[in-house]
């Protein structure tokens, strides 16, 4: 089956490495989950600046100007395929990618925690 959006895609791979199939470095993950946070820093700045450009004025008084104010206005924030929510759509993919990253150096603390847990507990083998 074909993932159906770039979302469906990450939570395949997120299913993935869960079940084992999917395996990456931990080193490389956590680089992979820093350039995520990092450009979700940056998309969400955007979006922010985005919000700004929802209420577009100087246009003039005639309908023309109204009309092109309210049209800018609506491509910013509230129309169809509008900027706020276009980054929206991206801040959600790079959350899933950043969620499957997220599983390999977290997976790897965990194991390496009960190692040392172990080893305080039982002694070394």
């Amino acid at each position: 089956m074909t993932p159906n959006s770039p979302i469906e895609y990450w939570n395949g791979l997120a299913t993935a490495a869960d079940d084992g199939h999917l395996l990456l470095d931990p080193a490389a993950a956590r680089q992979c989950d820093q350039a995520c946070s990092e450009y979700l820093s940056n998309l969400q700045t955007n979006q922010n600046a985005a919000r700004k450009l929802g209420d577009v004025r100087g246009m003039g008084t005639f309908d023309s100007g109204i009309a092109l104010a309210r049209r800018f206005s609506q491509k910013a924030v509230g129309g169809p395929n509008n900027l706020v929510d276009v980054l929206q759509s991206h801040i959600d993919v790079v959350t899933a990618m950043q969620a499957v990253f997220r599983k390999f150096f977290v997976a790897a603390e965990d194991i390496d925690q009960q190692n040392a847990t172990s080893i305080g507990q039982n002694g070394p083998r």
